[in-house]
Formats: C-alpha cells, sequence, structure tokens
C-alpha cells in the first residue's frame, strides 16, 4: 500500500488556480515532460479542456498506472465529482507539455429554460453544465448564452464581447479563459486570427 501522502488540489504544484468565485474555480494544469504528480483530491464536478497533448500515466489512489495517449487538442469532458470523488497523481511520460484547464463547477447560476439553438457544435449537456465549442474565422462572431459561463481558450485570439452598455477587447493566450455574469446574451466577435475555444455554461 502506498504510502504517499495527499494533497487538496490547489496544492498540487502544477495546479495552478487561475480564477475563482462563488461558481466557479479554474486550475490551469501544466505537466512538463517528466514531471511525477502528486496524489491529490477531486471533490467537485469539472469541465476539464485539453490545450497541450501529451502521453501521461494516470493512477489512482490505490490502484494500478493507466497509460493515456496523447489527447486531441480541445478534447472536452465532465466527470461528476461531486457525486464520486477520486484521489490519483498524473505523470507526463512523454517528450512534451501536457496542459489542460479544468473549470470546476460550485454554486449553479439560477439557469432555468431551454437554450436557444446557437449552430455551434454542442459537446455535452447535464444538469449542472452545457458546454459548446467555439471556432470563429477572423471577423466572425457568435452569441454566448446568459447567465453566467466560462470561456477558455484552446488558441489564442483577439476577442470583443459586447453586452448591453460595454464593449472589452480582450486577448488570449493558450488556455486562457474569461469570465462572464449577465443576464443578457454576450456577443463575441473575432478580432484576430482563427479562434478555437469551449464555452461552459453554468447553469
Amino acid at each position: 500500500m502506498t504510502t504517499e501522502r495527499i494533497v487538496p488540489i490547489e496544492e498540487e504544484p502544477r495546479h495552478f488556480l487561475r480564477f475563482q468565485n462563488r461558481h466557479v474555480r479554474l486550475f490551469d494544469v501544466h505537466l512538463p515532460p517528466g514531471y511525477r504528480g502528486l496524489y491529490h483530491t477531486h471533490l467537485h464536478d469539472g469541465v476539464f479542456v485539453n490545450v497541450e497533448a501529451s502521453e501521461t500515466v494516470a493512477t489512482d489512489f490505490g490502484g494500478e498506472p493507466v497509460v493515456r495517449g496523447p489527447r486531441q487538442l480541445g478534447e472536452t469532458y465532465f466527470f461528476n465529482y461531486a457525486k464520486a470523488p477520486r484521489i490519483h497523481r498524473v505523470d507526463n511520460t512523454g517528450d512534451t507539455p501536457f496542459r489542460v484547464v479544468d473549470t470546476e463547477i460550485h454554486e449553479g447560476c439560477g439557469r432555468s429554460g431551454p437554450f436557444e439553438d446557437d449552430g455551434r457544435p454542442l459537446i455535452l449537456e447535464n444538469e449542472r453544465v452545457r458546454v459548446t465549442r467555439l471556432l470563429l474565422e477572423p471577423g466572425r462572431s457568435a452569441r454566448l448564452a446568459p447567465t453566467c459561463g466560462m470561456l477558455v481558450a484552446v488558441t489564442g485570439g483577439r476577442l470583443e464581447l459586447r453586452s448591453p452598455g460595454a464593449v472589452e477587447v480582450v486577448s488570449l493566450a493558450p488556455a486562457g479563459f474569461n469570465w462572464r455574469d449577465s443576464f443578457a446574451a454576450v456577443e463575441v466577435a473575432n478580432a484576430g486570427e482563427a479562434f478555437h475555444g469551449v464555452d461552459i455554461v453554468v447553469k
């Protein structure tokens, strides 16, 4: 039986807490080649967006190592850790960095009712979140649904975010993000090169 210590996710050295409020916490998980992770806890539901790919080995506490091949850039998935908490470690066994953005879901935003069909690829939807893929060519725009949500950048880009009475210009690097809290839809326009992002609406 392993005697290695277990730490909260925020104390794992390569899980960088970049943003938090009462609805979400966002971690930028960046494992360099050869990194051997610490066992850490996952207690909250999470949406994971892959930004850099590498071979990894994941080991649940008390379990056997599982070899994982490189994931696709932009691959996105949901773990229901609130109902099934997990303790594990992840090692980067590849030759390139491994990077994933983990948006933990805490308190909901009170979203109710159906969503408009925005024509974007729906990645997943459940009682906690609705997650779509945002692919914008230069000069194109789209609407981001209310009431609150997290836009995660897979590729970098320069965006104009337009809400009633306000325009915000943001430049996002890969793994960058933008949180919104608005009762009205936000229009996002691409003011730079082709942009790939994942939009997470918190229900």
